[in-house]
This record gives structure tokens, sequence and C-alpha cells, in this order.
């Protein structure tokens, strides 16, 4: 069982930042200060400037650039596993986080013209919306962009923006469209303030819109060039990891937050329930077999979906640093663990949440507010059991799949 965060450990100095264990211990050091901001957080509606700050000062963005633009380049599976950490601490900052980290791998499939534009800037973050609701226009260099994007994640605390763009409908036997991203700087599109929701509420995961604004041709990348690694980037690096087809690796970006959000639930449950007594007999809760069965059932599905998604991720990167093409029906499997996981977790903490009584219903419960953060990463596209399941089911019956994310 996890210990509570109360007992995180100092970070200790090290020549290598960057090594997985040293990486963890930030993030875990970081975790607590994440859990007293959570409430405002939520309530607030977006990531506070603070917790962007720390991510900085802890040394947990930048994890994936590459060693060309002064990154690190870490492993992806090791650079994410400080999700769950970060998890434990307040779901919302753990998406944000994990939504702006994948981008250093977006970046990286753009031409070289942009890559030193956007790195070449200190502390430079971005949002995005992968829905191609951009309708382009030719222009001299580049095209001129209008559309409305919703759900842009930490969009607040961006300076980019990285949006879809429907530049065409298939041709030459493609069954896709020809989509496009096109990257947006701040100032560029205007923040709608309608993150009214239920879940991951601190996320600030805003709609946007511009007008008729010129996007450059070196700020665009093709679906389809990201999808079969044939992006003017993917030319440009010489570590294999972005030189791999990209969407497979997006759903594990959700994974490790999510599981790390189940084991901060499973914290706050044991702290309350080892001071609490029942309102009536005002006897111990921490004496009931109930809850015993309760923590050990809900701590064991939070650590079979954790082992799950890390076998799965490891055993990605393993093959890409080896220079093999995962098969089609080794990404449905890890497609299936990515959904499976976040499954697990939000069942594990609808155990604590039937357990936690009437004081669970209050909005600064931290378990009731992770429950909340798991439907509503459960109903993103990359993490939904349905659609993954799905996905896996096709494959294995010998069918072939429309998933973007396999």
């Amino acid at each position: 069982m996890s210990a509570s965060l109360a007992s995180a450990p100092a970070v200790k100095p090290d020549a290598d930042p960057y090594r997985a264990a040293n990486l963890l211990a930030r993030a875990r050091a970081l975790a607590p200060k994440l859990r007293e901001r959570s409430y405002a957080t939520n309530k607030s509606g977006r990531i506070p400037e603070e917790t962007i700050a720390d991510l900085w000062d802890y040394k947990l963005n930048y994890l994936l650039r590459p060693k060309k633009f002064g990154g690190p380049a870490m492993r992806p599976d090791e650079a994410f596993a400080a999700g769950f950490e970060l998890g434990r601490g307040d779901g919302s900052a753990a998406w944000v986080w994990s939504v702006m980290l994948i981008h250093d791998l977006f970046v990286a499939h753009f031409p070289e013209e942009f890559q030193h534009e956007y790195w070449g800037k200190d502390r430079t973050l971005s949002a995005s919306s992968f829905l191609p609701n951009g309708k382009p226009t030719p222009a001299n260099g580049g095209v001129r962009v209008s559309g409305k994007w919703s759900f842009c994640s930490g969009v607040d605390n961006a300076d980019w923006l990285f949006l879809g763009a429907f530049f065409g409908p298939p041709s030459g036997g493609s069954p896709m469209p020809d989509i496009r991203y096109v990257m947006v700087p701040k100032g560029d599109y205007q923040i709608l303030d309608d993150w009214d929701v239920m879940g991951l509420c601190g996320t600030g995961s805003k709609s946007v819109v511009i007008d008729d604004k010129f996007v450059p041709n070196h700020r665009i990348v093709s679906h389809k060039e990201m999808s079969d690694a044939t992006s003017p980037g993917s030319r440009l690096h010489a570590e294999p990891v972005y030189r791999t087809p990209i969407w497979s690796f997006v759903p594990f970006t959700i994974s490790s937050p999510a599981c790390g959000i189940a084991q901060g639930a499973l914290d706050a449950f044991i702290d309350e329930m080892k001071v609490r007594d029942d309102s009536f007999a005002h006897s111990p809760l921490s004496k009931k077999p109930g809850m015993h069965v309760r923590i050990a059932e809900a701590s064991a599905m939070i650590d079979s979906g954790d082992l799950l998604y890390k076998r799965s991720y490891r055993e990605t990167i393993d093959k890409v640093l080896a220079g093999e093409v995962p098969s089609l029906e080794f990404r449905s499997r890890s497609r299936r663990d990515q959904g499976y996981c976040v499954k697990q977790a939000k069942a594990a903490v609808g155990l604590l949440v039937d357990a936690s009584g009437g004081r669970g219903l209050y909005a600064s419960n931290h378990v009731q507010r992770c429950f909340r953060d798991l439907q509503a990463v459960s109903g993103h596209i990359v993490a939904n059991w349905d659609v993954a399941a799905y996905s896996y089911g096709q494959i294995a019956l010998g069918g072939t799949s429309t998933d973007t994310f396999v």
C-alpha cells in the first residue's frame, strides 16, 4: 500500500535530475502542495500560476524535449510515471501537466523552423484540441484559419495552441480526410470562459475562438505524417521516439494520472477512517471489517491497473528503442490496457465513495473530488473503456480497427 502524502520524502540533490527515481521523488514531494491547493484550484476552474511555477521549479516540464533543443529526451514511460504521484495530490494539475508534456512529442514533428521558434524561449507551454474544427483558406506562405475548439486543457497557462483543422475530404484511396494541425500563438485566439463542469474542474479546459488569423506553413503538420512518422520533425531527431507514429502514445498520457487520482482518494480515505467514529455507535470505523475489505479491494484494483499500465507502456517503449514497429495486435492490447486501468481506478474510488457516508458529500472532501475527476477522465475518448475494448475485440476476431489511437 502506498505511503500517505504526508510522508513524502524530501528531494535529494543528484547530478542527474532526469534519472527516473529522482523524477519520481520530485513529483512525490510536490504532491502535498497540489493537495493543499486542490479545493481552491477546482473552485477557480483553472490551474493557478503557483502550480505552473512549481512544475518548472521541480523540473517536471520539458522531460520529452529533444536533445537537439537542450532537453533530456527521457523515455516517455519513465517521464509519465510522475503523473501517478502528481495525481495523488490533485487530478486537475496532473491532467494538465500530462497533456502539456505530450506536446513536446507533437512539437518535435513540426518543421525545424517552428521548433526553434517554440523552444527558443524559456518556459514555453502549449494547450491543444485535436478536433478538426478549423476552417483554413489559402494564403501566401500559409493559410488563414477561423474556428471554434472546445476542451483546451490548461489554455489559461499556455503560450501556444495546437489545433486541428479540416483541409479537405479523403483522397488517394485513404479513408481519412486531410486533417492538419496548426500552432497558434497566444494573442491570436480568444478564450471563452465556458468550463463549468462536474469533474476535472480545475483543468480550465475552455473553448477558444479564432477569427481569420494567418498561420505560416512552418507551423503546420499533417495528421497523416504524424501517424506514419514521415513528418518534417521525424527526420530531424536521432532519438527513435521522435521517429515513431505518435498516436499510440497519446492514451498513456491519461492512464498514469488516472491511477494516481485513485491512489490519492485511497490515501485520503485511509487517513479519514483512522480517526473517524461511527456517528451512532461511537466506535472507531477503523475497527469495522467492512472498511478493511473495501480498502483491500480498492488498493488491489488500483495497483493492478497501475501495473497493467506500466507493463504496457514499458514494453511499447522497449520496442520503439529497439527499432521495432509494434504490431497491430500489440497496439490493440496496449489500447485495451490503457482503457482498463482507468476503468479499474474509477471502480476502486466508487467503493470508497460508497463507504464515505454523509461527510463524503462535501465539496471539500477529497475522495468525492477524485471520484468526479475519474468520471471525467473515463469520458475522454482515449480513456473510455467501451472504445478501447471495441478496438481490441475487433482485431482479436480478425477484423480491423478505425480507432486513431491503436
